[in-house]
C-alpha cells in the first residue's frame, strides 16, 4: 500500500497533537503534586512571655484599678498599681455610736514578681503596699447621744468627729498570672492575684465640737478605745483582684 503526501502531513499531526497533550497532562499532574505537597503556612508559635503588661480591673483595693509590670528576665519581673473607691453610709453603726461615715481606699502596691517558670505568668509577688485608706464619720444632730454607755444631750456633745488610718507602709505577698487569652498571640489576657497585706495597728481618734466638760471628755476618751480595739481586727487586709490584661 503506498502512503501519500497527505497521509504523511495527517499522521504527523496526530503525533504531534499526542505528544502535546501528554507534555500537559504531565505540567499540569506536577503542579497538582507540588500544591499538594506544600504543607500550610501556620501562625508563629507567640514567645515564652512578652516583657510589658497593664491592665485595668477590679479588686478588694479598690473599685477601679489599674497596673503596668515589666519582666526583665525569664525569671524576674517587677509591677506597680493602684486602686481607689469611695463609699459613704449614713446612721451606720462602728464601736457602738452611729455615724454618717465615708470609707476612702486608695492602695498602691509595689512589687518583685518572681517566675518559677519561664513560659508561664505565674508569679509570686512581694514588696510594699503603700496604704492611704482612710475611715472618717461624724455623729450629729438633736435628741441624745450615748457615749462609752452614758447618755448626753446633742448640744452638750456638740459634732462627735471620727477617724481612722492605716500604716502607709504595708508587707505585700500575693500570687497571681494570667487565667486565660482571648487570642493566640497572647496579646490580651484575664489575670487574677490573691493574697494579703499585713496592715498593722491602725492610728483612731474621736474628737468633739461641743463645750468644755470633763465628764463628756472621758466618755469620749473611754469611745475613743473601743473605737481602737474594733479598728484592730483590721490588721490584714485581703488582696482579691481580677483585670484584664494587655500585653507586648
Amino acid at each position: 500500500m503506498k502512503i501519500t503526501p497527505r497521509q504523511h502531513l495527517l499522521a504527523a499531526a496526530l503525533v504531534g497533537a499526542l505528544a502535546h497533550l501528554t507534555t500537559t497532562r504531565v505540567l499540569a499532574q506536577t503542579a497538582t503534586n507540588a500544591v499538594e505537597t506544600t504543607p500550610p503556612t501556620e501562625a508563629p508559635e507567640p514567645p515564652p512571655y512578652r516583657p510589658w503588661t497593664i491592665g485595668a480591673g477590679v479588686g478588694t483595693d479598690g473599685i477601679f484599678g489599674g497596673g503596668v509590670s515589666w519582666r526583665f528576665s525569664d525569671h524576674l519581673g517587677t509591677r506597680f498599681g493602684v486602686g481607689y473607691s469611695e463609699s459613704t453610709w449614713d446612721h451606720v453603726g462602728i464601736a457602738d455610736i452611729h455615724y454618717d461615715a465615708k470609707l476612702r481606699l486608695l492602695l498602691e502596691p509595689l512589687t518583685l514578681d518572681v517566675y518559677p517558670w519561664q513560659k508561664h505568668s505565674f508569679h509570686v509577688s512581694v514588696g510594699m503596699m503603700f496604704n492611704q485608706n482612710q475611715l472618717t464619720g461624724s455623729a450629729s444632730g438633736t435628741g441624745t447621744i450615748t457615749i462609752d454607755g452614758q447618755p448626753f444631750t446633742r448640744s452638750e456633745v456638740g459634732s462627735l468627729n471620727m477617724k481612722v488610718t492605716q500604716q502607709p507602709v504595708n508587707p505585700y505577698l500575693t500570687i497571681g498570672g494570667t487565667l486565660f487569652y482571648f487570642d493566640r498571640a497572647h496579646h490580651v489576657g484575664f489575670a487574677g492575684e490573691l493574697g494579703a497585706a499585713y496592715t498593722g495597728n491602725p492610728d483612731v481618734s474621736l474628737t468633739r465640737s461641743g463645750p468644755p466638760s470633763a465628764a463628756i471628755d472621758r466618755a469620749v476618751n473611754g469611745a475613743q478605745g473601743a473605737l481602737q480595739h474594733y479598728a484592730d481586727q483590721y490588721k490584714w487586709w485581703p488582696i482579691v483582684k481580677v483585670a484584664v490584661t494587655y500585653s507586648f
